[in-house]
């Protein structure tokens, strides 16, 4: 990936210190003996914030993961004349991680860049040679790797001589040499487009795709919220009750 990129401990730490504390109101609580739905809602609650920290660490690089999930793709699309696809992709669980992914015109996983963005906007070109260049305004440096996804060189560059309108959306080149990015009309989602028909890109890995994906998560929130929000109603009426 990118050397120059280091951990961010900072957005690490956010939720898991939110899970701790979640944790420790669900300790306090200690057990009741007339109602559940407390403790069931603020350990849903528990389950969603550990499942994003976990996820997190996947965004953040702490873990190896090979492909991240298509549902952020923002800003460039770029394909190229020998029939690469490559996406700028937004993490979709914080937000706050950045990243360059290749395809083939049949929708499939080839490589991964890491920009070194410093958390500001980032563009990419595809130069002649088929490298990539990731163009970064707040570091004033274009790094430029292989289309392995390797590493070669970094040069520093005044964000003002640069080729770009960075708070403009874009460039994007969504067609060249019969290769296309579009969206699959039966599902919905990123795919190519050849030939020989419509190809949706790949999924992401597994474990960030089908287990610690957004909907879970947020489902797992919801329902906690739920819960907690049932066990209040039925405190007040009880309470209600008792006075009356």
């Amino acid at each position: 990936m990118n050397p120059n990129v280091s951990v961010n401990w900072l957005e690490i730490a956010f939720p898991v210190v939110m899970t701790v504390a979640v944790v420790v109101q669900v300790w306090r609580l200690g057990p009741s003996s007339e109602d559940h739905l407390d403790r069931v809602g603020l350990s849903a609650i528990v389950l969603a914030l550990a499942s994003l920290s976990v996820a997190n660490l996947f965004y953040q690089g702490v873990f190896n993961v090979r492909a991240w999930p298509m549902v952020g793709i923002f800003d460039q699309v770029v394909v190229t004349p020998v029939g690469d696809i490559f996406v700028k992709v937004k993490d979709p669980m914080l937000g706050r991680a950045d990243r360059v992914q290749r395809y083939n015109c049949r929708g499939e996983f080839k490589a991964a860049f890491q920009p070194d963005s410093a958390g500001g906007v980032f563009k990419i070109a595809v130069n002649r040679d088929d490298t990539l260049s990731i163009y970064s305004v707040r570091t004033d440096t274009i790094d430029i790797f292989n289309s392995a996804g390797t590493f070669l060189q970094r040069r520093e560059v005044d964000s003002q001589q640069m080729p770009f309108e960075f708070l403009k959306s874009g460039p994007s080149v969504t067609r060249a040499n019969g290769c296309e990015f579009t969206m699959d009309p039966i599902s919905g989602r990123p795919a190519a487009k050849d030939s020989s028909g419509i190809w949706p890109l790949e999924r992401g890995d597994w474990v960030l795709d089908r287990a610690l994906n957004r909907r879970n998560i947020m489902g797992a929130a919801l329902f906690g919220g739920l819960m907690l929000a049932i066990s209040y109603i039925k405190m007040r009426k009880q309470r209600a009750a008792a006075r009356a």
